[in-house]
């Protein structure tokens, strides 16, 4: 009876006995279909570029934006950009990302204003005098109030991309040089677009160190 049962159990699907049990071998286990993985999709790529174009006023919004997430506490207000933007607007530079189908985004900007080389002659006057008030259309320097980048944009570039054009708008005024403050974060990156160190400011900028941690005065040759 049990012998019965199990020849019964090893049948094929016709009824009939199967091979392996007709030989007195075990017959093979059943083939079960494996569940198919789904399908995931390719990743998009979705071309862009970043343009390096002069700012209008209706960019100064989100450019008060990208200010404060690069400078934090010294960030310029959107009245200063605004009298920066009036005062010298050739100098007033945006990186804008541009994608299909997708809305305009500001990742990087530099503004600047016109000074003399002997200005400023403290270090109070670094820190405490707003940049637009000291424009003086007769210097000979172009000096950079503000330069930064996106931090999730960093990396690429665009800094170089925009320092590269601020020297051109400073050079079609027959300006000398372009200078600015770098400190120890920005110093390597500053050599590389050809910066020097004209001095240390040391003791400016005490309450702002995390920002701004051991600031140098810099300097661009134009001529």
């Amino acid at each position: 009876m049990k012998e019965t049962q199990n020849r019964m159990r090893r049948t094929v699907p016709n009824g009939l006995p199967h091979p392996a049990a007709r030989a007195g071998l075990t017959a093979p286990a059943p083939i079960v279909p494996r569940a198919q993985e789904p399908v995931r999709p390719a990743a998009r790529i979705i071309p862009a570029r970043v343009v390096i174009r002069p700012a209008r006023p209706d960019d100064l919004e989100q450019a008060t934006l990208l200010e404060r997430r690069i400078g934090g506490t010294m960030a310029a207000t959107l009245n200063e950009l605004q009298r920066r933007l009036f005062a010298l607007p050739e100098a007033f530079l945006l990186a804008e990302l541009q994608r299909p189908a997708m809305p305009q985004q500001i990742v990087g900007m530099a503004n600047g204003l016109i000074w003399t080389r002997d200005y400023p002659r403290s270090l109070s006057e670094f820190e405490k005098l707003l940049p637009s008030s000291s424009h003086n259309p007769r210097g000979d320097v172009l000096y950079v109030a503000s330069l930064g980048v996106d931090p999730l944009w960093r990396g690429r570039g665009i800094a170089l991309s925009i320092l590269r054009e601020t020297a051109e708008v400073a050079r079609r005024r027959h300006l000398k040089c372009l200078r600015l403050i770098g400190h120890a974060r920005t110093q390597s990156l500053l050599a590389r677009a050809g910066f020097q160190t004209v001095r240390p400011l040391t003791g400016a900028f005490r309450q702002h160190r995390d920002r701004m941690p051991h600031p140098v005065l810099m300097e661009l040759p134009l001529f």
